[in-house]
């Protein structure tokens, strides 16, 4: 497990991809205008995420580009769609990081295992991601179900957790009729709920939620249960 205990902490409100500046230079065979996007898209999650919605201004998130307003508006046509956008691509960059992964390499129980690892610690990695996810809900989703993308982009991973029962059913691991989506719902609440409420869970039950050993054990924790789950 690669988890960032005290650092994870810290960097709440500057995420670990989120600095003060998003201006670069352009990559090579990278073109202006995909440079351009990828920054007006990197400077508003930054904004979004610890501003909201509401709170979140276009000329803060222009300050830190190399674009201008004519831009932002011109690539994604208003606030709102410069917000789903970055909805889209905080749910595109975790499908993409679970893509590098070879679950079906793995047998099932091990494919399972690592699934939560990577879950659980990719919540505590992003907390960028967490607060747009959290802040969206608070939306009631208005913005999200308004996005031509975001069901393609969440499919893969169902599907991955598919095989995976498959095969754990086929070797007798698994029990069978266990619904993935369903499983992955369980899985994300289990390791998103911890990270997302961590204050107020913290001072609510007097333990630092954050700690290396908590969050070792924590993990331990939401294996088993899922696994228990699984067990025929």
């Amino acid at each position: 497990m690669t988890t960032q205990p005290a650092d994870g902490r810290d960097n709440e409100g500057k995420a670990s991809s989120e600095t003060d500046s998003t201006q670069r230079a352009v990559e090579p065979r990278e073109r202006a205008p995909e440079r351009r996007r990828k920054e007006l898209i990197d400077s508003a999650l930054l904004e979004f995420s610890t501003k909201g919605f509401g709170g979140a201004r276009t000329d803060s998130i222009i300050a830190r580009t190399n674009s201008n307003k004519a831009m932002l508006f011109h690539y994604f046509g208003s606030k709102e769609g410069l917000y789903i956008a970055v909805l889209e691509q905080v749910y595109a960059d975790i499908r993409d990081s679970e893509a590098a992964i070879d679950f079906d390499a793995l047998p099932p129980r091990d494919a399972i295992i690592r699934l939560i690892e990577f879950t659980f610690d990719y919540y505590i990695a992003n907390p960028a991601f967490v607060r747009m996810i959290n802040n969206e809900n608070l939306h009631e989703a208005a913005h999200l179900r308004k996005s031509n993308h975001i069901s393609k982009v969440n499919t893969s991973i169902i599907a991955k957790l598919q095989r995976i029962l498959d095969r754990g059913v086929r070797d007798g691991q698994f029990r069978p009729g266990i619904d993935a989506t369903d499983l992955y719902i369980s899985i994300s609440a289990l390791g998103f709920t911890y990270v997302s409420n961590r204050h107020t869970l913290s001072i609510v039950f007097d333990r630092d939620l954050f700690a290396e050993e908590t969050l070792k054990d924590r993990l331990k924790n939401m294996t088993e249960m899922v696994l228990r789950y699984l067990s025929r």
